[in-house]
């Protein structure tokens, strides 16, 4: 069988490099050894470590013995530059690691001991190559001479993006001095974690070159302008800041701060590398599914997370270790303050990936039709309920459906059983103001279960569709709603209407063992999460 090897990433400490290798479409059997080859340019010796092969789990939780995870150690690798080769012990047809995303997407120049290291694809193919050098003054002109001859190859080839080093150069005098953050969500959102992280910095480093991007039509753009430093997304101002960014933080992704017209994966494999700009997941929830977390495809520097829980889960699959995965808590937690006891139960199901078309293109048509899922059955079949119309005017309650941004254009039901029910735009409801206020949350997996425990009001699980949804969507999670959850998990809509009606009676008060689990969770609760954010953006290297 022909071996296809990704480099997944390349770690470092000051005495050895750890590099992982992905055999792409392989399960090996459990003593195969393979061995890696550090192949110089130019006539030395190569290098050659060895290891044997491990289990790796990808995004949907399926296990394969394809992961190869090599160290060496610094002495063994001279300043120059090394082309990534591999072959099974035993057979020397040595075949050329290809590049992943996320590898070059975080493959900056970056120190390691007293050298300066980077990652780079080879012009003609993909392949991935070490570059090393001392940093002595003429050390550094050779390698800005290399950075440019690397360019002409590229073009040579038609790579994309072969433009960015000389436009760089060209722009810098147009960008304000110092390192520029361009911070966002979603292109028309200003809400989450992004919004609350730009706001601390507004208000602590007033002066600094920080910037929102958001699109200049959206509803929220105004909030935004009252702070100041907003970039619209896809302005020619956006486009020259990317090209100097040092720090892009996104609650969602990186892909959704990219202008128009710039395609996420040349971006990724061609234009990140040339910036070097530190990637930080600010995340828009708690990760219940680690395996959907990727390394490989998403190449963070940074990702925050809220306790110890959450962060071992990360980095038993994701490729993620603790010098990427900070406990700092999201920021924004840290406006999380109950706004009074309001007569609203709050509803936000979840999306599902198989009844959505894949994100940032790809396939056209879901993989499960919407229409007579078992999602649209129960969540349609709830909100046309005569009990719930029932226990709402019996308790003066309102509902409050959002759906999730991914089925806004689904979740929409043909009748609703009672006027105290409202279904919110989930793009431009106000669901911090809701989050904040609400006496119950009604949810099926959402994350943001953790908000609303945070603030201290019960939650109640809808989970209707348990084992389709781990199949298709949730994958293996480290949370656990019988042994972990904030509140009881019903699976009918008659049972959500009886819990719904207990809560009701007994004044919405959470019960003591669900406090007790909330505590479990949660390293801080001290409302100071983006300052440590900033502290830990602050000192990547």
């Amino acid at each position: 069988m022909s071996l296809s090897p990704v480099c997944e990433f390349v770690d470092r400490n000051a005495r050895q490099l750890h590099i992982r290798v992905h055999l792409r479409g392989s399960d090996e059997g459990p003593q195969n050894r393979f061995q890696l080859r550090f192949r110089p340019r130019w006539g030395a010796p190569p290098v050659v470590v060895e290891t044997v092969v491990g289990v790796r789990v990808d995004s949907v939780g399926r296990r394969s013995r394809s992961a190869l995870d090599f160290t060496v150690r610094s002495e063994e690798l001279a300043a120059g530059a090394y082309q990534l080769e591999l072959a099974r012990v035993g057979d020397r047809t040595w075949i050329p690691v290809g590049t992943s995303p996320g590898l070059l997407a975080g493959a900056r120049r970056v120190p390691w001991g007293e050298r300066q290291l980077q990652v780079l694809p080879g012009a003609r193919r993909s392949q991935v190559w070490l570059r090393i050098s001392s940093w002595t003054p003429p050390a550094q002109l050779g390698w800005r001479i290399r950075d440019w001859t690397r360019e002409l190859a590229f073009a040579a080839h038609g790579r994309r993006f072969t433009w960015v080093r000389p436009l760089r150069v060209l722009t810098r005098p147009l960008v304000p001095r110092g390192q520029i953050w361009l911070i966002g969500e979603r292109p028309e959102t200003a809400r989450d974690n992004g919004f609350a992280l730009f706001a601390h910095l507004r208000r602590h480093r007033p002066g600094a070159p920080v910037y929102y991007v958001i699109a200049k039509d959206s509803s929220m753009a105004g909030e935004v302008a009252r702070l100041g430093h907003v970039v619209w997304h896809s302005s020619l101002r956006h486009r020259i800041l990317m090209l100097h960014a040092h720090v892009l933080a996104n609650a969602y992704s990186i892909k959704h701060m990219l202008p128009s017209r710039w395609r996420p994966g040349a971006y990724m494999n061609q234009f990140a590398w040339r910036v070097g700009a530190r990637r930080v997941y600010l995340k828009h929830g708690v990760h219940l599914s680690p395996d959907a977390v990727k390394r490989a495809s998403s190449g963070y520097d940074l990702v925050v997370t809220v306790g110890p829980q959450e962060t071992e889960a990360l980095a038993a699959t994701s490729g993620y270790s603790s010098a990427q995965l900070c406990q700092t808590g999201l920021a924004r937690y840290d406006n999380l303050v109950r706004a009074g006891h309001s007569r609203t139960v709050l509803f936000m199901p979840t999306w599902r990936r198989y009844l959505v078309p894949r994100l940032f293109g790809g396939e056209d048509a879901a993989l499960v039709p919407y229409a007579g899922s078992a999602y649209q059955e129960f969540v349609h079949g709830l909100l046309d309920s005569d009990d719930l119309a029932a226990v709402l005017e019996r308790h003066d309650l309102r509902l409050a459906v959002v759906p999730h941004y991914n089925l806004t254009g689904l979740l929409r039901p043909e009748h609703l059983a009672s006027e105290r029910i409202s279904l919110l735009d989930g793009a431009s409801a106000d669901i911090p103001g809701l989050l904040r206020s609400c006496a119950m949350l009604l949810t099926d997996y959402s994350s943001v279960q953790f908000d609303v425990a945070y603030l201290g009001a019960p939650v109640l699980y809808a989970q209707f569709d348990r084992e389709e949804y781990a199949a298709g969507h949730g994958g293996t999670s480290w949370f656990d709603t019988g042994t972990d959850g904030f509140g009881p998990t019903e699976t009918t809509v008659a049972g959500v209407v009886a819990r719904l009606e207990h809560y009701a009676g007994n004044g919405f008060v959470r019960e003591h063992r669900y406090d007790e689990r909330v505590e479990r969770v949660f390293t801080h609760e001290d409302h100071s999460n983006c300052a440590r954010i900033v502290q830990a953006i602050d000192s990547l290297p």
